[in-house]
């Protein structure tokens, strides 16, 4: 075993030093494509946080039973308000500890369970999102993740869930429009990212395939970020920009390296901002740790919407007592032998 996994090891510094290399000719070589709204990489500004930041995440729980599938979870909002370069004050939606919400759902299969879970997730968000920017009118309001729905998330149109995602989508759709009227800023900050659309852009230019990150880490210095790109090479055959209309053809991608010892960040955000501006405001958001490049303010939301197993496990208790014996558990789950 500990050879087979030091072979691994040996492999995986391989691929990263030739990776580091083809990064660095790329830098060098510069190139500019027609997707591409700006150069290459271009310097982060170091824009000084005025007045309020928001920022939305959620957390879930779930458990599978016989003929029956739970989802319990919560979205909470954080707002701090900087004023002179200082946190001056802070507040949340719907409040600092929010109960959590539940959900059950009959008859899904294996697939449909996952677009349950997503689709749940995804409605507590946008909806305290939503919620968020009617009552606080911030000047950014950021979503922990992407700010669409991810191809993965959509069910197919035969599934009885399609019809909550079509509601999802028309939530998201009054967000942005509700942000976009307000003035506010909207951004989704994706910190583990597995997107490739910039390597789709620099296809013509290199022949690595991986993840974006993996590569713009060797590629991005400290304080520079890459030049903004459409989300989708052709949103109209994209299902999910399709679904979002004229939405889905205005969201940009960007990757920032806020720190020197941090993979870099993905900023998906809405056309009609100063591309610059977003992304300096959440570079000097995302500086507090040299080894953890996030915002704190969506930081802070994380913490306040991580949810206890045990919330997930009175929801199982009550609900079973209510039910009955009709309420069974998985054969996995009750085995009388271990």
């Amino acid at each position: 075993m500990l050879e087979q996994l030091k072979r691994a090891a040996e492999y995986i510094a391989e691929v990263d030093g030739r990776r580091r290399g083809e990064a660095a000719r790329v830098r060098g070589a510069a190139p500019r494509t027609q997707e591409m709204l700006e150069p290459l990489i271009v310097p982060l500004e170091h824009s000084e946080v005025e007045g309020k930041v928001s920022a939305v995440d959620g957390g879930i729980l779930n458990h599978e039973m016989h003929g029956a599938d739970l989802v319990v979870g919560k979205a909470v909002s954080s707002t701090f308000e900087y004023g002179g370069g200082r946190l001056k004050a802070h507040s949340y939606c719907p409040n600092a500890f929010p109960q959590p919400s539940y959900e059950v759902k009959i008859g899904l299969d294996e697939r449909e369970v996952n677009w349950h879970k997503a689709l749940f997730r995804l409605n507590l968000e946008i909806t305290n999102a939503v919620e968020t920017a009617r009552a606080h009118r911030p000047d950014f309001l950021f979503l922990d993740g992407s700010v669409v729905p991810l191809a993965c998330d959509r069910p197919s149109e035969d599934s009885a869930l399609f019809e909550d995602y079509l509601l999802l989508i028309n939530r998201y759709k009054e967000l942005f429009k509700f942000c976009g009227e307000a003035g506010i800023c909207l951004a989704g900050i994706v910190k583990d990212s597995r997107g490739k659309r910039m390597m789709e852009v620099l296809g013509k230019h290199t022949g690595e395939r991986c993840a974006d990150s993996v590569f713009l880490n060797h590629m991005l210095k400290e304080g520079e970020r890459t030049g903004a790109v459409h989300y989708s090479s052709n949103p109209k055959q994209n299902a999910v920009m399709k679904d979002l209309g004229e939405w889905g053809e205005r969201v940009k991608v960007s990757y920032l390296k806020p720190v020197a010892a941090d993979r870099p960040l993905r900023v998906e955000f809405l056309e009609g901002k100063d591309y610059g501006r977003v992304c300096g405001v959440i570079a000097s958001l995302s500086r507090i740790n040299r080894n953890y490049a996030y915002p704190a303010v969506l930081i802070d939301a994380d913490l306040r919407a991580a949810m206890d197993p045990l919330e997930l496990e009175r929801a199982i208790r009550s609900l079973s007592m209510f039910a009955g014996p009709e309420l069974m558990q998985l054969r996995r789950n009750s085995r009388p032998f271990r």
